[in-house]
């Protein structure tokens, strides 16, 4: 067992070195070993409240810190910590599998014709990183290839195609309209602008819905768009327990009786979006626990700024 343990850190730090291809190697499938400065977003607006609750989970829960980050490089989860492992430190903590083993798990970027990466999933989790201590934009991560635009001649059309394939989210934290101009050019929260239904669809997650099997990318952005029709959240007061779990029930319900062959233009119907037929209180309350609920550690964190 000691045997082992000595040579899994080893295994899996020698593939992180050997990930870090030049852009030239890299296919469709690739995985590539990369710094979250070199990651441009491809929507505008994130959740504040989403990141929020997971900045709060790593101040007061290290392992979890540990755990999304095995989990972010395709590696299931954590096996091993001590209390002088850091995260921007692979080798000072192991996780369950070797990097890339659970690529269905892993972030997504696409390669423009200019040679740079532009993320298609992931926007929540790696500004986390961003934030965190010991994170930053020179934090590095494994991302998979989900597809390559560099036969295309230009930046427009490259765009062009990024719409066609649903790439990218050209809506701003208010559901207007957006050029590709106008997105941010880096993470980093300061970025990008707060979305707060993008917050409550990550709450109402496994109350009113859940992710499907194969999700559309953007998949809680279209449901934004429904929920934007019906709920007006300047109404809640989202800095309390009382207020979110208010707010997460009317959403929920809202979602639940919601019927659309179209929802927020996806071309999916409620059902193939992930809708629940009844409203699950049970999960509510698992958000709401006050010792390790997600919305108690998103509010501690965000009402101590």
């Amino acid at each position: 067992m000691k045997c082992k343990a000595l040579i899994l850190p080893l295994f899996s730090l020698l593939l992180l070195i050997s990930n870090i291809v030049n852009a030239n190697d890299l296919k469709v499938g690739s995985i590539a070993l990369v710094p979250l400065s070199t990651l441009h977003p491809t929507q505008p607006a994130i959740g504040y409240d989403q990141v929020y609750y997971k900045l709060g989970r790593f101040q007061a829960d290290p392992k979890k810190q540990f755990d999304e980050i095995c989990e972010a490089n395709g590696q299931k989860g954590l096996s091993h910590f001590t209390s002088s492992s850091m995260p921007n430190i692979p080798s000072s903590f192991q996780c369950d599998e070797a990097v890339g083993t659970e690529k269905k798990d892993m972030k997504t970027i696409v390669i423009a014709p200019n040679g740079q990466y532009y993320l298609t999933d992931g926007h929540h989790t790696f500004n986390a990183f961003w934030q965190m201590k010991d994170g930053g934009k020179q934090f590095k991560v494994n991302v998979v290839v989900a597809k390559d635009y560099r036969a295309l001649p230009t930046m427009a059309a490259f765009w062009k195609a990024m719409v066609i394939d649903g790439n990218t989210w050209l809506q701003n934290s208010t559901g207007h309209a957006i050029t590709y101009q106008q997105l941010p050019t880096s993470l980093g929260m300061a970025n990008f602008e707060n979305d707060k239904y993008r917050s409550l669809m990550y709450y109402s997650r496994d109350v009113g819905w859940n992710k499907p099997k194969s999700p559309v990318p953007f998949l809680e952005f279209y449901w934004s768009k429904e929920v934007r029709k019906g709920i007006d959240l300047n109404h809640y007061d989202l800095t309390s327990a009382k207020g979110y779990r208010q707010a997460i029930t009317d959403v929920s319900h809202y979602l639940i009786n919601m019927k659309s062959d179209n929802v927020g233009g996806s071309g999916k119907t409620t059902k193939e979006m992930g809708q629940f037929t009844a409203f699950n209180k049970k999960g509510l309350n698992k958000l709401l626990n006050p010792k390790k609920g997600k919305v108690t550690y998103m509010l501690k964190y965000k009402n101590s700024l």
